[in-house]
């Protein structure tokens, strides 16, 4: 009886640990910058290991517009610059 009790508050710990990281990664991945900084801040206060504060510690965002998507280049003395306007090329399908 004891062994019972003993694995499910085993399994309820491993349950709840799943889905708190899951939570903060999906908050840390999808949130706006405005909701990310606080929380790596509050994060970084907590005892994490060294390899997760790291991660936690480094600014993703590479472009000006803080949304790291990727579009912005990642020097500002390139031509294509966040504030220089882009013409949109358009590709034909092929067939």
């Amino acid at each position: 009886m004891a062994a019972h009790l003993l694995f499910e508050v085993f399994q309820f710990l491993v349950i709840t640990a799943l889905v708190a990281g899951c939570t903060v990664y999906c908050l840390l991945t999808l949130a706006p910058s405005s909701i990310k900084s606080p929380l790596k801040q509050a994060l970084l206060r907590c005892p994490l290991p060294d390899f997760v504060a790291a991660r936690l510690q480094h600014n993703s965002a590479a472009g000006a517009c803080g949304s790291n998507c990727g579009a912005c280049p990642s020097n500002a003395s390139s031509p294509s610059s966040p504030a220089t306007p882009q013409a949109v090329k358009w590709h034909p399908r092929k067939p």
